[in-house]
């Protein structure tokens, strides 16, 4: 079993490394500030990921209500899947590998 989880990840990195170099990268949206209902106020278009980088999207909620979002591309796979739970707030990121995945 051990061995088959080894071979599965192994193939998942080649062909994640095979995918950056034949397509160049994932184009994302990049807004530095988005607001529920409102829309993108700080549109700057998209962006390209590099190897090891992928499409976020960043979100702030408090007291239930979303009050913003970022999408962009990572600078690091540190940036993906964070939850930050306050009493009043909670931040979290979300990261995804298709194109314009991160609306």
């Amino acid at each position: 079993m051990e061995y088959l989880l080894k071979t599965r990840d192994y193939f998942k990195n080649t062909l994640h490394k095979i995918f950056h170099k034949s397509v160049g990268g994932v184009i994302c949206r990049q807004c530095n500030l988005s607001i529920p209902f409102h829309g993108c106020l700080l549109d700057f278009g998209t962006c390209r990921t590099k190897p090891g980088q992928y499409c976020i999207k960043e979100i702030l909620i408090k007291g239930g209500i979303q009050w913003y979002s970022i999408q962009g591309c990572t600078e690091s796979q540190d940036q993906c899947f964070k939850r930050i739970l306050t009493s009043h707030q909670i931040y979290s990121t979300h990261c995804c590998h298709r194109p314009l995945c991160n609306f």
